[in-house]
């Protein structure tokens, strides 16, 4: 790819850059001594002193033969033991998405204090009498978990009239595939018993009367005729902001927004324009806006101002955890709105997906497939050989994502060994939906969830994400999961498919500059590379395994320049 060509005549030049010979002692800018140094190289080495010049790394190694890069300007930082990684890169979350900020949230614990819907409910009133909300206002709501509710069903209209019969409601599903929304809501959007199903959704109705019950699956969602306050440009770049120092205060120096859309897009090529970006961004268009930006000439895989429109993103089926997900073999337990053999559903048709990536790889462009269930998967497979036939030459210089990939087989981990395919797993839903997928799914299919070990034992190069704001961004309990496997009830879900604090440290630093084709500048602590480091509470590799959730994030340092630092 262009971008990855780019990295490799910049690392190649890096000494001519900074005008020394690897045999010459330049002074540095910064040294960093007396540390505990994960480098995350291909040897995992550990140093105890760094050496940074104009951004980017120097020299690392002891601290005696750091010293030798003292000058008289050189800021001396002692570690006094702490440990330094590099800076974590997010394989997939949603940066851009700032309705955080203005929805409530009704997570259950240990995210929020939700508990059974009634709590739903006095969370929102209280939310609504706080801010004062007139009638008519929509309010929106995220976080809702059906199985962590006491009722254990998702909430329906009748749930919320009664309290709400002014205001039209949104609750948000934690998966983000699934929306409820109350009789208000639905009467606004022209929603009734005799409303189709769109494709790729489902309109939940009663099945007695036939009315819409207000649960909405997958594209439904979009029936809903919603409208919110429009912010200006300046309370939206004021909200990116605050976002981006909350990616920073948990050590993220490269962040993902999936599924962008064209308002979204805009805003970060402004906040870019306006030198606003204190780490970098790497944007996934939306599919629907992929074939505009071809016609208009957009740059795929160029970095400007630490905005690089990376790729596209494509959905093809819905949640696991929303039993939406798309799967070859039947859901165990009742599916909302299905009597039986419910496999989940597409969200697109073979037919699109062909097209769709077909056209991206002609453009040179990467493709980012969420894909969950392994029937969605087989879909994607399916795609990427069809246009690699079509093009005649192979996927593996595009680097295709399959993002989430959490039920994906054996056989398809040799598909992706075989065509150079990424997966990009989701090691915390063995915590929040372990025990939930063991009684969907059973045990075969759960506990091979985010098979990290197999991947890495079948020369798979994978990454690791929160899915944010699906799940906290926090990156240290993501390490966690990958490396404990452990749910909420304390049950280990697929035991051989743990790794060791190494593996999953790998996963969420290098691992993630190789999904996005910057390895040869980002994801490990190595002369002639991009200062992104973060210097954190513990060493997650030495800490006994259920204290890594626990490590926080002290300093974040993006091109030699502290963006956070805990109080």
């Amino acid at each position: 790819m262009k971008k990855r060509n780019r990295w490799l005549l910049l690392g190649a030049l890096i000494s001519v850059l900074f005008g020394f010979s690897p045999q010459t002692t330049v002074p540095a800018d910064v040294v960093y001594i007396n540390g505990n140094i994960l480098t995350v190289n291909a040897n995992n080495e550990r140093a105890e002193a760094m050496a940074i010049l104009k951004g980017r790394i120097l020299a690392v190694g002891t601290n005696q033969s750091i010293r030798k890069h003292q000058g008289k300007r050189t800021k001396i930082v002692d570690l006094k033991g702490k440990t330094l990684i590099p800076g974590f890169i997010d394989g997939h979350s949603h940066f851009g998405t700032l309705t955080r900020f203005n929805t409530v949230d009704i997570s259950p614990p240990p995210v929020g204090q939700v508990l059974e819907i009634s709590d739903i409910v006095r969370v929102i009133k209280q939310y609504k009498d706080s801010l004062h909300i007139p009638a008519g206002t929509w309010i929106f709501a995220r976080g809702y978990d059906t199985d962590q509710l006491k009722e254990k069903r998702h909430p329906v209209k009748g749930d919320l009239d009664a309290a709400f019969p002014d205001n039209p409601v949104w609750l948000t599903h934690n998966s983000g595939h699934i929306a409820v929304v109350n009789s208000y809501a639905l009467k606004l959007s022209g929603i009734n018993k005799d409303t189709p199903d769109p494709k790729g959704g489902q309109v939940v109705r009663d099945p007695k009367t036939g009315e819409a019950t207000g649960l909405l699956l997958e594209t439904a969602r979009n029936l809903v005729k919603t409208r919110r306050k429009a912010l200006t440009l300046e309370e939206r770049l004021d909200l990116l902001q605050k976002q981006q120092e909350w990616y920073a205060s948990h050590g993220i120096t490269t962040a993902q927004n999936g599924s962008t859309s064209l308002a979204t897009l805009n805003l970060l090529k402004e906040a870019a324009k306006r030198k606003l970006l204190d780490i970098d961004v790497e944007v996934l268009a939306a599919r629907s806006l992929m074939f505009r930006l071809i016609d208009e000439g957009m740059k795929f895989g160029k970095l400007d101002k630490r905005l690089t429109l990376t790729g596209v993103k494509v959905f093809t089926d819905g949640s696991p955890q929303g039993k939406t997900a798309f799967f070859t073999e039947p859901y165990l337990t009742e599916v909302p709105g299905c009597d039986s053999g419910c496999i989940g559903m597409p969200t697109i048709t073979q037919g699109l997906l062909d097209k769709s990536v077909l056209e991206a790889f002609k453009n040179n462009i990467q493709v980012y497939a969420h894909c969950n269930g392994d029937a969605s998967i087989d879909m994607y497979i399916e795609a990427v050989k069809k246009a690699n036939k079509a093009l005649g030459k192979g996927s593996q210089e595009r680097r295709p994502v399959i993002i989430h990939s959490q039920f994906v087989r054996p056989d398809q981990l040799d598909a992706c060994a075989e065509l150079g395919l990424i997966p990009s797993f989701f090691t915390n839903h063995a915590y929040f939906w372990g025990d939930v997928h063991t009684e969907n799914l059973g045990v075969k299919r759960a506990h091979f969830l985010s098979p990290l070990r197999a991947a890495k034992e079948k020369g798979v190069i994978f990454t690791n994400h929160t899915d944010f704001g699906v799940t906290p961004i926090n990156q240290l309990f993501l390490l966690w999961t990958s490396v404990a496997r452990e749910s909420r009830s304390g049950q280990i879900i697929g035991a051989d498919q743990r790794v060791s604090p190494e593996e999953g440290l790998r996963a969420i630093t290098w691992n993630g500059a190789y999904q996005y084709s910057e390895e040869n500048v980002k994801g490990s602590l190595e002369p002639g590379k991009l200062a992104d480091m973060v210097v954190l509470s513990g060493d997650p590799t030495k800490v006994p395994v259920h204290k890594i959730k626990d490590i926080v994030v002290l300093e974040t340092i993006k091109e030699g320049k502290t963006i956070f630092k805990r109080n």
